[in-house]
């Protein structure tokens, strides 16, 4: 969300907000096709009485039963829709996405670090700070002791949102007071611009990794007391969520017009008064915890997972132990790497965003509804997968290929 009023700096008023709208209303759709795939079903989940993993009626054996057997996890999904090649496949882009949501991370914590500090000039010095004081913390076997930190997370998002928002409307346009803090004074006609084509892979990139989450799924549907209830829930959660991420982001380009930073929080502090300055540096350091909570359980499945591998050949506690540290301190040292040479939020989200999360979000549900339950979905509802499946591929390749030309050239 930090990054949404930068999307309406690459593609305008007009672009930012079809983008949003557009992106809000596929991944709404992608999370209902998930929790039909879930329930085994291609109905709406509120068309069965019983929650699916307690259902006495064995699947397909009358049309009030489901179709097939409820499932519990994003690869079981993809083992029973594409084998275990697919699933190899779905699970290395779920990987591919934590790792690259650690350099983020590491990102935006030396972004903060360093506005709180100037002193120290070069970015990639203060994501070096961020990530030595991260170590002591992602050498923890597991996130138990700092889950509770995961609401860090949403205390953060609704501080973002009412920051911007509250700021805009106390203090209004603040586009000549930056500008003029930055030696630049520009013509206020064209400090807001309603279209720009130019940056619409950036913006795709940078609202699909705003819109990223869907791995989370099968966890929420599978720990609801009511799953039949599941498509009401995420329905009234995407209306929620679309609106604040335009409210926001609407707000910010408002204020900050084309002087507005990649993370919206950093426009924030370099322009707050004397009045508001220590709330601003509050909501910074508010950030910086988030960053930390989220780099942690980020990194929990993802060393976990490669944990695995490797744990069938060790019979000691201590290899074990040792083998867990020095995995995690090794994913930490590439991320540093990739943070250091890539020291871009909106870069590295956006490819986030147009790679990983437009793969997992948006063709994988889609092709697995397909398959899974081809045989009984109309003709529109196949239409619309396939627009989906296409459209997502094309998007991702292209996305891409034009997001890395653009950084390169600058």
């Amino acid at each position: 969300m930090l990054g949404l009023p930068f999307v309406y700096k690459s593609v305008g008023w007009i672009g930012g907000t079809m983008v949003i709208i557009l992106f809000g209303s596929i991944m709404w759709r992608t999370s209902i096709l998930l929790g039909r795939e879930l329930n085994g079903d291609p109905r709406p989940c509120h068309k069965f009485d019983d929650s699916p993993y307690e259902s006495s009626l064995i699947p397909g054996s009358s049309a009030s039963a489901r179709m097939r057997k409820p499932i519990t996890s994003f690869p079981q999904i993809a083992r029973d829709a594409f084998g275990e090649k697919g699933c190899i496949c779905i699970s290395s882009v779920l990987y591919f996405e934590l790792f690259s949501v650690l350099c983020i991370f590491i990102v935006s914590l030396g972004d903060h670090l360093h506005l709180l500090i100037p002193s120290i000039s070069m970015t990639s010095h203060m994501i070096i700070v961020a990530h030595t004081l991260i170590i002591p913390t992602a050498l923890l076997r597991t996130p138990r002791h700092l889950s509770y930190l995961s609401v860090v997370g949403t205390v953060a998002t609704i501080a973002v949102v009412l920051a911007v928002v509250l700021t805009c409307l106390i203090d209004g346009d603040k586009y000549e007071e930056i500008a003029i803090s930055k030696g630049r004074v520009n013509d206020r006609g064209h400090y807001h611009d309603l279209w720009i084509s130019a940056g619409l892979p950036l913006a795709l990139g940078l609202v699909g990794f705003t819109f990223s989450g869907h791995a989370v799924v099968p966890s929420i549907y599978c720990s609801m007391k009511k799953p039949q209830d599941f498509e009401k829930m995420v329905s009234t959660t995407f209306l929620v969520v679309v609106g604040c991420c335009i409210l926001t982001a609407v707000s910010g380009y408002y204020m900050f017009g084309n002087e507005v930073e990649d993370q919206v929080t950093l426009s924030l502090k370099a322009t707050a008064g004397a009045k508001t300055e220590l709330a601003m540096k509050m909501l910074t350091w508010l950030m910086i915890l988030t960053a930390f909570s989220k780099f942690t359980l980020a990194m929990y499945p993802l060393s976990r997972g490669l944990e695995e591998i490797v744990a069938p050949h060790l019979s000691k506690d201590t290899a074990i132990d040792i083998t867990s540290a020095a995995v995690k301190i090794i994913l930490i040292a590439l991320a540093l790497l990739v943070a250091i040479f890539v020291p871009s939020f909106s870069f590295l989200c956006s490819i986030v965003g147009l790679f990983s999360v437009i793969i997992v979000a948006v063709i994988f549900p889609a092709a697995a509804h397909l398959k899974l339950f081809g045989a009984r979905l109309s003709i529109f509802e196949k239409i619309v997968d396939w627009l989906m499946v296409i459209g997502g591929s094309v998007v991702a390749i292209i996305g891409t290929i034009a997001t890395m030309r653009s950084d390169i050239g600058e």
